[in-house]
């Protein structure tokens, strides 16, 4: 009995060397660059929004498949906002607080070329009256080429930057067609 614990550590490196080791989505694959138009809107959101929670992410686990985090996810976010001009310098002082939730991220048990579907909701709040100025979800999916990668934990991480990408590019779409006074937004 003293032996199964060292033979199953040893199968499960063994399968992780084979497999490889699935690893974490990174920040700076997820994060959007705002388009020039995006950054010369003239909004009230300059400069003005926090991120007040990121929920729903998982972190990964190096045996299984890559998983998107809420700390990278919160960090993509804010690289994303920067980028366009939104993110406050001082979250203290910030007009509007944002909150974004990963409801699910869809990943293929196998495949060549792999899907992952992200859906996330968002939430945008005037901090001084509590007035929800946008609440959206995005379910929005990528694609990572088998020719893009050479094995499939890889692909699986690309997969999800790339659906977490195409997600917060909605949300930069969104924040910057955003009218004065802030209309709220009926679900995507």
């Amino acid at each position: 009995m003293k032996r199964a614990v060292p033979v199953l550590s040893c199968l499960a490196m063994s399968a992780g060397l084979l497999s490889g080791c699935a690893t974490p989505a990174r920040s700076d694959h997820m994060a959007v660059l705002a388009t020039p138009q995006q950054r010369m809107v003239v909004t009230p959101l300059h400069n003005n929004i926090a991120i007040a929670e990121v929920s729903g992410g998982q972190a990964g686990n190096r045996l299984w498949a890559s998983k998107v985090g809420n700390a990278e996810f919160s960090q993509a976010l804010s690289l994303s906002l920067n980028d366009a001009g939104l993110l406050a310098p001082n979250p203290a002082i910030a007009r509007y607080s944002l909150s974004a939730r990963m409801e699910k991220l869809e990943q293929p048990m196998t495949g060549v070329s792999l899907t992952v579907t992200a859906t996330v909701s968002y939430s945008l709040v005037e901090r001084a009256t509590g007035h929800e100025l946008l609440r959206r979800t995005h379910t929005l999916p990528y694609t990572a080429p088998f020719g893009d990668t050479f094995g499939a934990i890889d692909r699986m991480r690309v997969a999800n930057e790339g659906a977490v990408k195409a997600n917060i590019a909605a949300l930069i779409d969104d924040l910057v067609a955003l009218p004065e006074g802030g209309a709220r937004s009926a679900p995507k």
